[in-house]
């Protein structure tokens, strides 16, 4: 533990000012810091805690939006490894065996205690690692089911051979965590920029409403206990009633204006002390600098956005224009996909078949017609590779808020009530729908097809869509089996163009049963004689 947190940091010390001054600088090594320097020095801890944050996941380079009904990657790897079903408990793109950060909240904790800082903000120290240590196992339980649970610090003379706890075990000691990280927290850390940053106490509220919205779907909830679904609404609505957040009135801007009124929780980016690849990853080879064409969304994604009128495209009314098939779609449509012939960092992009650069399956292109613009800066001409950019990874917002709290309430009820109806419709509503209400009288069914399908289009590209499939065990009939489509698109002599979709995959996609839980990785099954692997692993 003695260079637990070496080559990190100067960047944790600048990123979070609040963490220490020039003095601490000029006194301490930035190279090691022993422990037993650190609980004797409130900079230190400071420091210590600040540096866990950054063990909470950021922006993900190309994975779990291609291994969904988003989109698909140009340069195939881990991606086209999950859709092909070739993934194994040696070799899972999207292992998270995360006992090493959840050591370090461990260690933190046993020793906080004992430490010679002030009580008010020792308990806001332990707050926040509680929070930490809960998202880490959130974070591994939403894979694996029921995990080992560690809250100790362990020394060679422990029992390292530590069982699995059972999945509503894992849940509950989640649940517990968090429920007494809510009261240690503060209401604000002073500043919304270093709440955003930082867990307080309505921010941590929102992550139990999230963690218990997933414990009462059907993956890990499979008794249909609606107690549980109660549970979520209660917590999500106790967010919603503190009004601390709000949504951010332009869609567009939510990931580009930074520590906004609609972010709960995000993991903090600033150039040129961390920083990472977003608009470099979503170019065309034509602006490319780097590591481009990452996402090409797929055509059912395209097709599941409904026209501005709110209507879904095959609706009667919609307006829908086939030959015209991106005006007047749902306002996120334009802030979400780039499509041939829209302009994006000030140039028209064509991506219909024979295009120069650009064009559909040329190398370096779009493999589906279509590329990525949310969260793009376009304003951004620093771009390069996995560098460049410096917007925030929002890991919570309070639209989610909103959708968790409309789905469990939904669920807890026969039938949907009027405050499902004005959850989702804010959400709508400041999609710039019009009308964005919703029909009346929706059944209990028909309304959780309607939160499904909005979560779908508003949180889209922000690592959301791959366990939503997962939660409601849906992944199977929405992904197995399936090829999903590239539109080609071709230029005609009079300059207008017709399309055509094509499959883009190749094989069907495969979902199996057991991929529900992920396996235990093979090097913990062969280090520990206790652990039990996941059923058909």
């Amino acid at each position: 533990m003695t260079k637990i947190f070496a080559k990190t940091l100067l960047v944790v010390m600048i990123l979070m000012t609040t963490a220490c001054n020039e003095e601490f600088l000029e006194r301490q090594a930035t190279d090691s810091i022993p422990e037993e320097n650190i609980f004797a020095d409130p900079a230190l801890i400071q420091l210590f805690v600040n540096n866990m944050y950054l063990d909470v996941p950021g922006f993900d380079h190309s994975l779990y939006d291609n291994i969904t009904d988003e989109s698909r990657s140009y340069w195939g790897g881990g991606p086209r490894n999950v859709v092909q079903g070739q993934w194994f408990p040696d070799n899972n793109p999207m292992e998270y065996w995360a006992y090493g950060p959840v050591r370090k909240t461990n260690m933190f904790l046993s020793k906080i205690d004992a430490a010679d800082v002030d009580e008010e903000q020792k308990t806001n120290f332990k707050g926040q690692v509680k929070f930490l240590r809960a998202m880490l196992y959130f974070n591994m339980i939403k894979r694996y089911g029921g995990v080992p649970i560690i809250t100790e610090p362990q020394g060679l003379d422990d029992d390292l051979f530590v069982a699995r706890q059972t999945t509503d075990e894992s849940f509950a000691f989640v649940i517990k965590e968090l429920e007494e990280a809510i009261p240690l927290l503060p209401e604000t850390h002073g500043t919304r920029a270093v709440d955003v940053g930082k867990a307080n106490r309505h921010s941590a509220k929102a992550f139990l409403g999230r963690v218990l919205t997933y414990y009462a779907s059907a993956l890990f909830n499979p008794a249909g206990d609606v107690s549980r679904w109660q549970k979520a609404a209660l917590v999500n609505k106790e967010v919603m009633d503190a009004g601390n957040y709000k949504l951010h009135p332009n869609f567009r801007n939510i990931m580009l204006d930074k520590n906004n009124e609609e972010e709960i929780f995000s993991v903090q980016y600033q150039k040129p002390f961390r920083e990472h690849g977003w608009d470099s990853w979503g170019q065309p080879d034509s602006q490319s600098k780097q590591d481009a064409v990452e996402r090409s969304p797929v055509q059912e994604f395209v097709d599941a956005f409904e026209m501005k009128n709110g209507k879904a495209i095959n609706e009667t009314g919609s307006g829908y224009d086939p030959a015209n098939p991106y005006k007047n779609r749902d306002p996120r449509f334009d802030a979400t996909v780039l499509y041939n012939g829209a302009t994006f960092f000030g140039a028209t992009i064509y991506m219909y078949e024979g295009a120069p650069i650009d064009g559909i399956n040329l190398p370096y292109a779009t493999i589906t017609g279509y590329l990525i613009r949310k969260g793009m800066n376009e304003s951004n001409k620093d771009y390069y590779g996995s560098s460049g950019s410096d917007q925030n990874w929002i890991e919570l917002r309070y639209a989610e808020v909103l959708l968790n709290y409309a789905e469990a309430k939904n669920e807890a009820l026969t039938t949907p009530d009027a405050s499902v109806y004005a959850a989702i419709e804010a959400v709508r509503q400041r999609a710039g729908l019009a009308p964005y209400q919703l029909a009346a009288g929706l059944s209990k069914v028909q309304m959780r097809e309607k939160i499904r399908h909005e979560r779908l289009i508003e949180l889209s590209f922000e690592g959301k869509r791959y366990w939503d499939l997962r939660r409601w065990k849906i992944a199977e009939q929405v992904l197995n089996g399936k090829q999903f489509n590239a539109m080609y698109i071709t230029k005609n002599t009079n300059g207008t163009y017709t399309y055509k979709a094509k499959p883009v995959d190749g094989v069907p996609y495969v979902f199996q049963e057991k991929m529900y839980f992920m396996p235990i990785p093979q090097r913990e099954i062969e280090k520990n004689p206790n652990l039990k692997q996941n059923t058909g692993w």
